[in-house]
């Protein structure tokens, strides 16, 4: 027997814990109101349109009476399949597609719920291919983000005050989780008036490796700021925290490069720079473009980071945006950046 969903879950691993904040929300929606949770589903799939929710009907024909009152429910069954990453398997979903098929009556679905920031489209046609020739499209399956599950959640409509603070509070765990796409669209600005040498000779950008004023949101861009202006950008490749010569750890990464690759490197440029100083945060850089995005309002940059949403820009590479950024003003070109 599985567990019920709890706020209180005992769960170890990250992904069980998760899923049970999923559930969680869903659960918090269907008993404020089904609608929502009905909502919900049918944004993601139309096929659950129309599920959750008592039906009253009156005059409805039958095939030996007409009922005055028809009161019904629909029955489904929904397995869901939650992975942090994309790492999903074609043997464990069949797996769930036969046990799916053995369920009473009603519609079926199955949800593989992911990070899919770099799956591709094809990923899931076989299963969608045994879905539909083996059972007949009698079972239904959809692949959902957790940036689609959250956005899906902020879209429904009146919702409460404390419903939206809960999803609210859900999405951050899941920024914070490095679970959401949000990342690929943010340029992080760094003060780096004083060890600007590291970032130009080296490629690499360093901090202590600590929270607060030291602690970053995961980005896709860097920018080196020194003199009023960001002069550099770069895409972050990986972000690795040195603990001690033997001691490091990823702590998140934005390429396809195996964690050893990004430690060794994280060590090498350390050990050029700052042997003897512990712990470290290093940023492992891409190639390094010019740009001159310039802060002209008075003072320097309030704080050692500022992060920019440049969604608006439509820019896939460092270079590009260093372009779009070049002779622009900061914050009076603020229409550029969110």
């Amino acid at each position: 027997m599985g567990a019920n969903i709890s706020l209180f879950s005992g769960y170890n691993t990250k992904e069980n814990r998760l899923t049970n904040y999923c559930m969680l929300v869903l659960k918090t929606l269907y008993d404020n109101n089904p609608k929502y949770l009905g909502e919900f589903l049918s944004s993601i799939n139309e096929n659950l349109s129309g599920l959750v929710g008592v039906k009253f009907t009156q005059q409805e024909k039958k095939k030996s009476s007409i009922p005055d009152g028809f009161i019904s429910q629909d029955s489904f069954v929904i397995y869901i399949e939650t992975k942090n990453y994309d790492w999903f398997y074609d043997s464990q979903l069949e797996a769930h597609l036969t046990a799916l098929n053995k369920e009473k009556n009603g519609k079926k679905f199955l949800i593989a719920l992911g990070n899919f920031e770099s799956t591709p489209q094809n990923k899931f046609d076989r299963i969608k291919g045994i879905c539909r020739e083996t059972y007949k499209d009698s079972i239904f399956f959809t692949a959902l983000s957790f940036e689609d599950f959250i956005n899906t959640c902020q879209s429904l409509t009146g919702l409460t005050k404390d419903l939206i603070d809960i999803i609210s509070e859900f999405r951050e765990y899941l920024d914070e989780s490095n679970l959401l796409d949000t990342w690929v669209r943010k340029l992080d600005v760094i003060n780096c008036a004083s060890y600007y040498e590291e970032i130009l000779q080296g490629h690499i950008y360093m901090c202590p490796a600590m929270d607060g004023a030291y602690s970053h949101e995961r980005c896709k861009y860097f920018g080196m700021y020194k003199d009023k202006k960001v002069s550099k950008i770069a895409e972050i490749l990986a972000v690795v925290d040195l603990d001690s010569p033997t001691v490091s750890k990823i702590k998140w990464k934005n390429d396809d490069k195996n964690d050893k690759e990004h430690k060794d490197y994280a060590i090498k440029k350390h050990f050029e720079w700052r042997a003897n100083d512990y712990p470290t945060r290093v940023f492992i850089l891409g190639c390094l473009h010019n740009t001159s995005f310039n802060k002209t309002s008075k003072g320097g940059m309030i704080g050692s980071k500022r992060y920019f949403d440049i969604s608006n820009l439509n820019t896939k590479t460092a270079e590009e945006l260093a372009k779009k950024l070049q002779d622009k003003a900061w914050p009076m070109d603020s229409a550029l950046v969110k």
